[in-house]
């Protein structure tokens, strides 16, 4: 219900940001402590906006990025098919540094995946391809790749 280990529970109560209280082995917390729970945001806030980087020759950047139309009525079952790929740990794509996938504002129904390849780790053609059919076949349900547009291109800048 709270979306974080038993672990993380228990340092919560621990730190008294989640009140609970002992009966017998079990750890109750009040329910309306449970709705209300929000999280702090993770890691340190940044103190500065990273500088634009151009990588060597040697560490060239790759990115694939592909646009995709949500099949109708689908939006919901797409965000259960993303939750699944995220918990199950399927679908990594070996060799990429970042993994994007964005729900368009601007076209209504579009998703867009973008892949962020480095050279020195970037598995070979046909590798990449099994990786994304794979990937494709997990969405099919949700996605219309009929409709996919995909561009492959060397990244210039990056931070």
């Amino acid at each position: 219900m709270l979306g974080i280990s038993e672990r993380r529970i228990r340092l919560y109560i621990e730190m008294k940001r989640l009140p609970a209280v002992r009966a017998a082995d079990v750890l109750m917390i009040p329910l309306e402590n449970v709705k209300s729970f929000t999280r702090k945001n993770a890691g340190r806030p940044r103190k500065n906006t990273l500088a634009w980087r151009i990588s060597s020759a040697e560490n060239t950047q790759f990115m694939t990025s592909i646009s995709v139309q949500v099949k109708s009525h689908l939006s919901e079952e797409l965000m259960h098919c993303i939750e699944e790929i995220k918990n199950s740990g399927k679908h990594l794509f070996p060799g990429t540094v970042a993994r994007y996938i964005a729900k368009s504002d601007t076209i209504a129904g579009q998703i867009d995946i973008v892949l962020i390849w480095r050279s020195t780790v970037m598995p070979n053609e046909a590798e990449r391809e099994r990786a994304l059919e794979a990937f494709r076949q997990a969405l099919a349900d949700v996605l219309d790749w009929d409709t996919a547009r995909y561009n492959i291109g060397s990244i210039l800048t990056h931070t």
